[in-house]
């Protein structure tokens, strides 16, 4: 892709594995240099390594992005590394305690809530300021298939995917006067680590093993799929890059869905 990212900087939060390592790999392959983060830093060294080996260019934060403090280390990071920034992708997230709505206490909400949505805002707080320095600013959200059409676990979860689509218009309305495209990523199932958590946490709730777990949510989870099968976080990590790019110069404020056709509405 001639996306015209070559030199610019771009912070991918929750960058150690899964979509987020695939986004990373993505924008660094396109020249941008990239700044991951997450809790642990050794697969995040890990990460950069890989883009190093492949003539990219990385750096690896350690951070708990549902800190304040913490946010604004990563931030700080990057400008005194790079000088600047151009993209945010508001990666990080998950569902903490696997569970059905009574089974959930006030806690795993506050939790959830903490490090899928309030996490993503001080990242934006931090980094506007830099952003609008940037002739190329975006703000990639990612959300899920579950904040429009959620399931019968995890409602924490959910409702803060939800939260994230919603919090994309905002500030898309806030942000537009300042040239930054803000725009939202919602993918369906993918072999992620929140995928690989799933199986984890139902062969636990089932007391079943796990690789027989594993076998049967890839047969029911790729049958309810129109394409046969459930998404690699690559496929997702193609279409952040593009929306990072000058190609999507003339996007902002939209929704964008991942998921091989498992949604059943048009938006």
């Amino acid at each position: 892709m001639n996306s015209g990212l070559q030199g610019r900087t771009a912070i991918v939060t929750g960058g150690s594995k899964g979509i987020g390592k695939a986004i990373a790999k993505s924008l660094a392959l396109e020249g941008a240099n990239v700044v991951i983060c997450a809790r642990a830093l050794e697969p995040l060294i890990s990460v950069q390594k890989e883009i190093d080996e492949r003539g990219g260019s990385a750096l690896a934060v350690a951070a708990d992005v549902m800190k304040p403090e913490a946010v604004q280390k990563v931030v700080a990071a990057t400008i005194d590394k790079f000088g600047g920034m151009d993209i945010l992708v508001n990666n990080a997230g998950g569902a903490g305690k696997f569970g059905g709505f009574f089974e959930l206490s006030d806690e795993d909400w506050l939790e959830a809530y903490k490090l899928n949505i309030m996490s993503a805002v001080n990242f934006v707080r931090y980094s506007v300021p830099w952003l609008k320095k940037s002739k190329h600013s975006r703000i990639i959200n990612i959300s899920s298939i579950s904040g429009i059409q959620p399931g019968y676990y995890n409602p924490h979860y959910t409702v803060t995917k939800a939260a994230m689509i919603n919090l994309t218009k905002v500030l898309s309305n806030q942000l537009l006067k300042d040239n930054i495209l803000v725009n939202v990523v919602c993918p369906g199932p993918v072999h992620s680590y929140s995928w690989e958590k799933y199986i984890q946490d139902t062969a636990s709730m089932h007391g079943l093993p796990v690789e027989e777990v594993r076998k049967r949510i890839e047969i029911e989870e790729a049958s309810k799929i129109p394409l046969g099968k459930v998404g690699e976080p690559e496929e997702v990590a193609e279409l952040v890059t593009f929306l990072a790019s000058d190609k999507a110069s003339w996007i902002a404020g939209s929704c964008f869905h991942v998921n091989g056709g498992k949604l059943h509405t048009m938006c």
